[in-house]
């Protein structure tokens, strides 16, 4: 299990491609939100938002082979408080 950093430093799986992971996200706050962002390539330009953690989740996704969290709805930049914690866990 690993934690995503919070400071927009993508992540890649180590299972490789199309592998599944239990994402569980530890929410710090009413403002602490965390945004999933996933990228095929790893271009900046390139990421689309997987999902939105506005509060404590467990969800199991598909993994792409790069992964982020940003505080933004709409860009991969933007550092997550702190206090909002997202873990991944690879399955296959």
């Amino acid at each position: 299990m690993i934690t995503l950093a919070n400071d927009n430093t993508p992540y890649n799986p180590k299972m490789g491609d199309g592998s599944k992971g239990v994402v569980q996200c530890k929410h710090g706050g009413s403002t602490n939100h965390a945004y999933l962002w996933g990228s095929l390539t790893g271009v900046s330009s390139e990421y689309v938002l997987i999902d939105s953690f506005t509060s404590d989740a467990l969800k199991e996704l598909v993994l792409t082979p790069y992964l982020l969290i940003s505080s933004s709805n709409s860009s991969i930049s933007g550092a997550v408080n702190a206090a909002t914690k997202v873990y991944v866990d690879e399955t296959r």
